[in-house]
């Protein structure tokens, strides 16, 4: 059982993910600590009140759920997001658990990309589109393509970035945001994550089982901590690896 916050909840996955022991037993959780410390917890459908947390624990049923876990040996809840500017770190300070974080990122680096193809699903067909001034695909209501006005304050970077095998991004094209989340609700434990590729004036979506990520150095936040900076990073979807103690009144299969 884990008393505590998302940071908790992520560290308990991340020792029982190395020790090769996720998934032997299911996970309790009671929340512990301030709203936007527990967002990952709301969204897996934890109670917030600790009684109700607590009962969960004790008379509730496991849900099979998935995790992101990259070629590092880090894991994540809910998902990874990689910026053109890069995470932004204090200079000179030591900064705890991040840190050794960060250094066990940069240490096993990934220097080769090798994903096998399970079929993505994308907007436009040709990889050179994320790059280009339209949107189109599945984001559209009606399937046409439609102008993306690049956001404020983002900046570019030149990655290559691969879905399943399929190039989504290469970096002879800026990307200025790389997000990628697990879905929740009905949609949890599925298998695949979702992705999206913001290019300037274009924006791609993305569903797959895996996603490679490469480029000259850089770094990006998981469940919303830094990491990196890294030369290369694969995360790939481990479908139904962990189990969470849910109320019995909610859906859980």
């Amino acid at each position: 059982m884990v008393i505590g916050s998302d940071l908790a909840l992520q560290r308990v996955l991340q020792a029982l993910y190395r020790q090769r022991e996720l998934g032997a037993d299911p996970v309790g959780l009671v929340p512990v600590g301030r709203p936007e410390e527990l967002a990952a917890a709301r969204a897996l459908g934890v109670p917030v009140a600790p009684v109700a947390a607590a009962r969960a624990v004790l008379t509730g049923t496991a849900r099979k759920l998935d995790l992101l876990v990259d070629d590092g040996g880090g894991v994540a809840l809910g998902g990874v997001r990689i910026s053109g500017g890069g995470t932004r770190r204090a200079v000179g300070r030591p900064g705890g658990w991040r840190s050794l974080w960060a250094k066990l990122a940069a240490a096993e680096q990934a220097t080769a990309l090798t994903p096998e193809p399970t079929g993505v699903r994308t907007g436009p067909e040709d990889a050179g589109g994320a790059g280009g001034s339209t949107r189109t695909g599945r984001g559209g209501p009606s399937g046409r393509a439609e102008r993306i006005e690049p956001a404020r304050g983002e900046h570019s970077a030149r990655l290559r970035v691969e879905a399943d095998g399929r190039l989504l991004a290469d970096v002879h094209r800026p990307v200025r945001v790389v997000q990628v989340t697990l879905p929740s609700g009905a949609a949890a434990g599925e298998g695949v994550m979702e992705i999206v590729v913001r290019a300037p004036g274009a924006l791609l979506r993305a569903r797959a089982a895996s996603i490679s990520v490469a480029g000259r150095g850089f770094g990006y936040e998981a469940d919303g901590r830094a990491v990196g900076p890294v030369r290369a990073r694969t995360w790939t979807v481990h479908a139904g690896c962990w189990g969470l103690l849910l109320p019995v009144t909610q859906d859980t299969p």
